[in-house]
């Protein structure tokens, strides 16, 4: 298997020439990227393209995903033969023995991307931020794909040729991007193995970029996407089921219940009742914008299988949560809280389904047997 090592680099410091000089001497191609961090780092830049590094520049600085995403895109289009890449932080904190051991198990294990975890050695202090960090991400990345990655800010990563061209096209141009890839694996029905790597922090992780509050925000950008578009339309779903159930649905003065020979026992009535038509009507004015917000800004697929999808789904959910509802209300419970607690454990069902039928994205391999 043919391996490239890539290392984007924002003002490194000189231990990144003894790194890279390292690697060069154990047989391997790097290909590293200058992200724009300014003259002073142009002497670095050139010892380690002395050694036969492939230097690739930005003339200011667009962040670790822009970084990743030009080296990827070089290697993709100029190195024909790379069946395998490797990227690593160029700090030293990704030992060379670590290294080898990712390209090791991408050979043992072909088409699949290998994550190098830390964190595990309880001998190692790690520092609070980076601890807080990835234990943060971590825990919400298992709630919203079901997928338990240890370390999901690792920089040493193994990537498989087969998904260079979603990696290059993937959105995101800081530490978000690396985020955004393990959140679209299930997308692209990637296989991943997580491998236990030696746990590094030179001078208490001082040289690194990252910022621990601004970017576990962006991070969790495409996990809050989610939660604020199901917000919205969860808000716009209880005002519309107060309408419903309060004015359209009752003995209200502009009920039209009559018109639905609800009173005196016609079929909506006998069949599902007031309140679980209100929840009916309320869900058909949400799902309508609930659809359309997701496939725009949260999961960025869509086809017309797709929208049959979201109509069973969403089928599904509102008769399931129709028939709670009334159910509960005719219990006894207050239709309003009722509202809210059926709601919200529909929301998780809700989420899983979208994420995993509706505007999953089928692999090229899968649509060229369907033809």
């Amino acid at each position: 298997m043919k391996s490239v090592i890539l290392i984007p680099a924002y003002k490194p410091e000189e231990n990144f020439v003894d790194f890279a000089a390292s690697l060069v001497a154990r047989g391997h191609q790097i290909v590293t990227v200058d992200d724009g961090g300014g003259q002073r780092f142009d002497d670095i830049f050139r010892r380690v393209a002395e050694l036969g590094v492939t230097v690739l520049r930005h003339e200011v600085n667009l962040g670790k995903g822009m970084a990743l995403k030009t080296g990827l895109r070089y290697i993709y289009d100029n190195i024909q033969d790379a069946d395998f890449v490797v990227t690593a932080d160029c700090d030293g904190q990704h030992r060379i023995e670590d290294i080898e051991k990712v390209i090791a198990a991408g050979e043992e294990n072909p088409g699949v991307l290998i994550i190098g975890g830390r964190f595990r050695d309880k001998n190692v202090k790690v520092p609070f931020k980076s601890r807080l960090g990835n234990g943060f991400t971590r825990t919400i990345f298992r709630l919203a794909t079901g997928s338990k990655i240890y370390d999901t800010q690792t920089g040493l990563r193994g990537f498989p040729r087969k998904i260079f061209p979603e990696l290059i096209t993937l959105p995101g141009e800081r530490y978000e991007y690396e985020m955004n890839m393990l959140l679209k694996l299930h997308v692209w029905r990637q296989e991943f193995k997580e491998i236990q790597i030696e746990t590094v922090y030179l001078n208490n992780n001082k040289s690194t970029h990252y910022n621990a509050f601004k970017d576990s925000i962006r991070i969790l950008g495409e996990i809050l996407k989610f939660t604020v578009t199901s917000l919205s339309s969860f808000v716009l779903d209880y005002f519309a089921f107060i309408l419903f159930s309060t004015y359209v649905f009752s003995d209200g003065k502009i009920s039209l219940a009559s018109a639905f020979n609800i009173e005196s026992g016609g079929w909506a009535a006998e069949l599902l009742g007031r309140v679980s038509l209100a929840y009916i009507c309320a869900r058909l004015v949400s799902g309508t914008i609930n659809y359309w917000l997701n496939r725009k800004l949260v999961f960025k697929s869509g086809t017309k299988s797709s929208i049959v999808k979201y109509l069973v789904l969403a089928i599904a959910i509102m008769i399931v949560g129709a028939l709670a509802t009334g159910s509960l209300v005719k219990w006894g419970w207050n239709k309003f809280y009722v509202k809210i607690f059926v709601d919200t454990a529909l929301y998780f069902i809700n989420y899983y389904f979208q994420r995993e039928w509706v505007f999953r994205k089928r692999k090229k391999k899968e649509k060229n047997q369907g033809k």
